[in-house]
């Protein structure tokens, strides 16, 4: 039985604000684990109601119940006996929760409710950001550093980005709200003063230009002058921008040997020193464990070399680039045309591209999602209906006379 549409809405609404939980800690005092268990569990309880999607009998929604109920008393068991989590059962629990949501969450119609979604929340977030920068800190003044990591600003910000831009690119129509909705994303991307999603963001804009095969309309004025406006307001963006933000924009192109590249290159001199040492994982949470001065070495590959291991790390990338293939194929077939495997592609390389740079290993949920939608779909056998043959009439033999 097909659920209607209109109720697959809140799911959707739960998981996104799962991937953007980090403005709990941006905006509002909110433990940002507080809501991302919260939104899991939300999720969980609201798409277990999707499953009759799959063909299951309807009392299989009480064995995802179950087994949240079991995994929150994990957590609460663990909370009283040290401060947080260990590291490796919240990235399980990460990882378990993004392939349910994309074996039931995200199924037929729920997966373009959840990308319009998405960036709802994204574009929201931005805007929120631009309004609420009177809280920014004295030193750099980027968004909401005095309240939270600017980072999830940024990576909403560049996700309503390609949002936009890939409507602009299929859609001749409404180009001009398009345009002005995406003025003040691109605004609040660069006041937030992170590097790595921009460089991403140009990678994902270089993907929806290769899966939409418009590559020609880079050529049109209409393109040029849409453009145009968006450097013109970039430009304004850095020269309004406090002196902290321009020189972390300027070490784009020329190094200006920072605090936060010199922050980088001592968790790097740690990294490389561990990789020396053992290729084969140290066990999660061995960085932070190593003195180091963060408790990650804000790269992916690094970590996952350095933590879980070099077997691990070989069969996780695997899979990572397996599924942006099959989503970039997908995406092809179509001329980009088909908006979830579109934009999921581009999502899932520009999460890839900014986890080099920032966060820890349980930071790109998005990366995951976007892993388990394209291993749902590849692993999903569909059968095309068989059409039963119609009986021919017999012949007809001429009347004898």
């Amino acid at each position: 039985m097909r659920i209607p549409a209109p109720r697959l809405f809140l799911a959707p609404a739960a998981l996104g604000a799962f991937l953007l939980s980090g403005w709990a800690s941006v905006f509002f005092s909110v433990d940002t684990e507080l809501v991302q268990y919260a939104a899991i569990a939300a999720t969980i309880v609201l798409g277990a109601f999707s499953l009759s999607y799959s063909g299951l009998n309807r009392f299989a929604f009480l064995l995802p119940i179950i087994a949240t109920l079991i995994v929150f008393a994990q957590i609460s068991f663990l909370d009283t006996r040290q401060p947080h989590p260990p590291k490796e059962l919240k990235f399980y629990l990460i990882l378990v929760f993004c392939a349910y949501c994309a074996c039931f969450v995200l199924r037929g119609a729920a997966a373009e409710h959840f990308v319009r979604i998405y960036v709802a929340l994204c574009f929201a977030l931005s805007l929120a950001a631009l309004g609420f920068n009177r809280t920014a800190d004295t030193g750099a003044q980027r968004l909401m550093q005095g309240d939270g990591n600017p980072i999830w600003i940024a990576r909403a910000a560049g996700t309503a980005i390609m949002y936009f831009a890939y409507r602009l690119l299929i859609e001749p129509r409404h180009r001009g709200l398009r345009l002005l909705a995406l003025l003040p994303c691109v605004a609040a991307l660069i006041l937030a003063g992170s590097r790595g999603p921009i460089l991403s963001l140009l990678l994902g804009l270089g993907a929806l230009l290769l899966m939409t095969n418009r590559g020609a309309l880079l050529l049109s004025r209409k393109v040029w002058a849409a453009g145009l406006l968006v450097v013109l307001l970039a430009i304004a963006a850095v020269v309004l921008a406090p002196q902290g933000i321009q020189d972390r924009l300027a070490s784009l192109f020329v190094s200006n040997y920072s605090g936060s590249d010199v922050l980088r290159m001592n968790l790097y001199e740690v990294s490389f020193g561990m990789l020396r040492e053992t290729l084969f994982g140290h066990g999660f949470g061995a960085f932070e464990a190593s003195g180091a001065l963060q408790p990650y070495p804000h790269n992916l590959l690094i970590e996952a070399l350095i933590e879980p291991g070099l077997i691990f790390s070989v069969f996780f990338f695997a899979l990572i680039g397996y599924a942006i293939r099959r989503l970039y194929l997908s995406a092809k077939r179509d001329q980009g045309r088909e908006l979830v495997p579109t934009f999921l592609c581009a999502l899932a390389i520009y999460s890839l591209a900014n986890a080099m740079f920032s966060g820890d290993i349980t930071s790109p949920k998005e990366l995951y999602l976007c892993l388990f939608f394209a291993l749902s779909t590849a692993l999903v056998v569909r059968r095309a209906p068989q059409s039963v043959p119609t009986p021919s009439p017999p012949p007809r033999h001429p009347i004898p006379t």
